[in-house]
């Protein structure tokens, strides 16, 4: 009897298995259900991923502005580059501007190719003080003895609420931003600060 009741049970086991292999009706809830969350991650990845492109081009925009106003007068004062680093700033806008920093340091080069600031103007940091090295190496092709180089340069990161949620398994929080531009005098060879 036991051995009857052993096959009964094996053959009604084996029918429920077939039973539950053939049965389809679940099965796309299922599917669903495993393919949702890899769906929402990359419909907020993708969000995310446009704010940093988004943020990227203006920051590049800044950068490039900000020079070629720069290069665009033989003399400014420290009032008009206030106001022109300000107004930059809001090319940034919608995103927060408060962690924006801009620089603009005009460089002398010398016959040797070496570069130091002649004057700088900043904003939401510290300007470089004159006398120093130039803080980016500027490239040998736009280099010319006694012509000034305008270098910006533009700092930003950019916090997101998915990168702020993926900061805690990879270290880092947001996007980090780091571009410059180089501009040559347009008017004269210097640019005067006063």
């Amino acid at each position: 009897m036991t051995m009857k009741r052993s096959l009964s049970l094996f053959r009604f086991a084996r029918s429920g298995i077939r039973y539950f292999v053939r049965d389809r009706s679940a099965a796309s809830g299922v599917e669903f259900a495993l393919v949702l969350p890899i769906l929402v991650m990359l419909l907020f990845g993708t969000a995310d991923l446009g704010h940093a492109l988004t943020v990227s081009r203006k920051i590049d925009e800044i950068a490039s502005s900000t020079g070629d106003m720069i290069a665009q007068q033989s003399s400014w004062t420290k009032s008009d580059v206030a106001k022109l680093l300000s107004g930059a700033s809001f090319i940034l806008q919608p995103y927060d501007t408060t962690e924006l920093t801009i620089t603009v340091a005009v460089n002398d080069v010398s016959a040797s190719g070496s570069a130091t600031v002649n004057w700088s103007a900043a904003l939401n940091t510290s300007a470089v003080n004159s006398g120093t090295a130039s803080a980016v190496t500027i490239p040998s092709n736009i280099q010319e003895t006694g012509v000034q180089i305008v270098l910006t340069r533009v700092q930003y990161t950019l916090t997101t609420p998915v990168s702020a949620f993926f900061s805690n398994f990879t270290g880092q929080n947001g996007y980090s931003f780091d571009r410059y531009f180089f501009n040559r005098p347009r008017v004269s060879d210097t640019i005067t600060y006063k």
